[in-house]
């Protein structure tokens, strides 16, 4: 009986460390999202174009956009929070770098250096953050590693969601232009 009590510990601890990692992480063990799609018939000045457009819709900070290499470099943040849906309260954001690279007929689109940066409330409850920042790919949070994970799987949940809407924006093909109806005086 106790042999098998161990062996149910055991397993517990083996499955709760395996579920505390769900960032995938680079030969450096730096969590990181990379992706090279596939984009057929498209010059690489059109993905640029259409890279460059959709970085500036979403509000990010661009760092390096250089056209003649097909390079564009972007720093964004989005927000995590620590309650439920009715008393949300923002307990950080995570802060990432996004790094597209065009060529003809394909692009690469990179999601790096995740930092989480703590915030709090300052006496009129606007939050505002604290200065400290704790890089993504720790696994442990002591006092909070519940919060910790929820908070790792929505950022997972949240690059996966952003990559798919870039592709849908680096993609899309313009419609043609309608054509013009005549209106004569007579119709």
């Amino acid at each position: 009986m106790r042999l098998l009590l161990c062996l149910f510990t055991a397993l517990l601890l083996i499955v709760s460390v395996a579920e505390a990692q769900v960032l995938p992480l680079d030969e450096a063990g730096r969590a990181g999202f990379g992706a090279v799609v596939p984009a057929d018939s498209l010059a690489a000045g059109v993905l640029y174009a259409h890279a460059k457009a959709w970085l500036s819709r979403r509000g990010y900070a661009l760092a390096v956009a250089d056209s003649a290499a097909g390079r564009l470099e972007a720093a964004h943040a989005f927000g995590v929070y620590d309650h439920g849906y009715i008393t949300k309260k923002l307990h950080g954001k995570v802060q990432y770098r996004l790094t597209v690279e065009v060529k003809k007929g394909r692009y690469r689109a990179q999601f790096t250096d995740f930092t989480f940066a703590y915030y709090r409330d300052d006496r009129n409850a606007h939050p505002e953050p604290t200065g400290q920042t704790k890089p993504l790919e720790d696994a442990t949070a002591p006092g909070w590693q519940k919060l910790w994970e929820a908070h790792r799987h929505d950022t997972l949940l949240a690059v996966t969601s952003l990559a798919d809407q870039l592709k849908a924006a680096m993609l899309a093909v313009p419609k043609p232009p309608a054509p013009t109806v005549s209106r004569a005086a007579d119709w």
